[in-house]
């Protein structure tokens, strides 16, 4: 692996993403808060400078990029713009370890925070965690693929593996206007939700940094109690709507916009998403009402629920937290789950539940029938042994990670609820838990070891684990070198 290949990649997308401090600038003006606007502007110009003189580590980047230094460049690019988008968390007056863990949860877009004084800050900062998820919703890589099109042959594989789920799915034969075509879908999401929100009553700050957080399937709110501050039922539709297009694949979305509507209900992967959406909605909405809850709110905030959760953008119309057991399991098991491949929803995407219950079923036959060839098959398509191989090993890491995390929170002083949903919360990017960390409450009293573990949980789980877990073996850092194709072992 060439060390220097990946320094200059990362710093190339650093220096772009230095832009990205402007527009939390230009609020900070807007409302008057100057300390924060020279905040913004520093660490703006810092990010700059920093991703230049990590460009200097070679003349250009390199265009036959390996696997290994792929898998270092995205992982590197999440953890420096992490890095660079806790300074002004820093710049109001968090320590270090929590600034980071509140940029790697906007970043990630986990939605997780540790503010709990919301009237301490500013619009600005606001805007700026708003932001950060909305970037990060359809991914730091892709959107740097828009912009620097002389990535070439790099840009492709940097975009692919980025991308999460278990298949890479083109649109388009050149990858950046298959990048712009997913953009071009996100934002015009964006602006419709925007129309949305402000017709039904919300203010176009609040529908703003709002809808940054539902596209990005993020969670952040400017508002200390979630959605359910704003008390306005038709704004909870309306992002329970956008919500669940989050949480759907968006190149499905594209070719259904592109003139072919059948495109996603045809899908495997969406009528499941669709289903489990339908049940778990009809469940909670039912326990629900058994409770005394009115019908009508019942149902509202039932699919609200539901769909916040799946989607894991983890936003909350009312504190889930007091609700009876029955309702909370559903929305527990929904946490395992996560959205569609190719959204902006994380945890382990409903494909590979598909893949592993077909596989299980096919296993199952198979010792009736040993002799038997039977593929498993996905929209009428076999899928390879390889993808196969990777599905299953993926939900073994996914399993195995979050059992060891969450049981180092248990051992720094958190109770069982508490570390369990917590660590679910983190790895699979949703935000709040139960118990401790409850749609109400934050996670600024966990131990400071437990929000790194947690900082980390976000960070693997955006990423798959795969990507950054690979990087750890010893043998891809004995065979790194600074520059050079290099001789020693294989290229990685």
């Amino acid at each position: 692996m060439r060390l220097s290949a990946v320094v200059h990649l990362t710093g190339t997308i650093l220096r772009v993403y230095a832009a990205t401090f402007l527009a939390p600038a230009a609020v900070c003006a807007l409302y008057a808060e100057w300390h924060d606007l020279a905040g913004f502007a520093a660490f703006g110009a810092l990010t700059l400078l920093a991703g230049l003189a990590a460009m200097r580590a070679e003349g250009r980047p390199p265009d036959d990029l390996r696997r290994g230094e792929v898998m270092a460049v995205v992982s590197a690019t999440w953890l420096a713009t992490a890095i660079a988008s806790a300074l002004p968390f820093v710049w109001a007056g968090l320590g270090p370890i929590d600034a980071l863990f509140e940029s790697m949860s906007g970043l990630t877009t986990t939605g997780a925070t540790v503010f709990v004084d919301f009237d301490r800050y500013g619009k600005g900062l606001f805007f700026w965690r708003g932001l950060i998820q909305w970037v990060g919703g359809m991914g730091v890589i892709a959107l740097f693929v828009v912009v620097l099109p002389r990535l070439a042959i790099a840009g492709r594989q940097l975009f692919f593996a980025e991308a999460p789920g278990p298949t890479d799915e083109q649109l388009t034969p050149q990858i950046r206007k298959t990048a712009v075509a997913l953009w071009r879908v996100y934002v015009g999401l964006s602006v419709a939700q925007v129309t949305a929100l402000v017709l039904a009553g919300m203010g176009l700050y609040d529908a703003l940094c709002t809808v940054f957080a539902t596209l990005a399937a993020g969670g952040f709110s400017p508002h200390p109690q979630s959605i359910m501050g704003y008390g306005n039922p038709a704004a909870e539709w309306i992002i329970a709507a956008f919500m669940f297009l989050a949480g759907a694949n968006f190149a499905l979305q594209y070719r259904a916009l592109g003139g072919r509507p059948g495109a996603l209900f045809f899908d495997e992967e969406f009528r499941a998403y669709a289903g489990i959406v339908i049940v778990a909605s009809a469940l909670v909405a039912a326990f629900l009402w058994r409770s005394d809850m009115a019908p009508a709110a019942a149902v509202r905030h039932g699919v609200f629920q539901v769909v916040s959760i799946i989607t894991t953008t983890g936003f909350a119309s009312v504190d889930f937290q007091q609700w009876g057991d029955q309702p909370k399991m559903v929305l527990l098991a929904l946490m395992f789950i996560g959205g569609c491949a190719g959204s902006a929803g994380g945890g382990p995407k409903v494909v590979r539940y598909l893949l592993v219950a077909r596989y299980m079923r096919l296993e199952l036959s198979r010792t009736l029938h040993p002799r038997a060839v039977l593929p498993v098959k996905l929209g009428g398509r076999v899928v390879p042994d390889d993808v196969m191989r990777s599905v299953i090993v993926f939900m073994l890491l996914y399993l195995t990670v979050f059992a060891g995390c969450a049981t180092a929170v248990a051992l720094l002083g958190e109770d069982i609820l508490t570390a369990l949903t917590a660590t679910i919360a983190t790895l699979g990017n949703i935000g709040p838990g139960f118990g401790a960390v409850g749609p109400m409450s934050n996670f600024g009293h966990l131990h400071p070891v437990s929000k790194l573990l947690l900082t980390g949980a976000m960070w693997l789980g955006r990423l798959e684990l795969i990507t950054v877990l690979a990087l750890l073996q010893p043998r891809v850092w004995r065979m790194a070198q600074w520059a050079g194709t290099g001789t020693r072992g294989p290229r990685l």
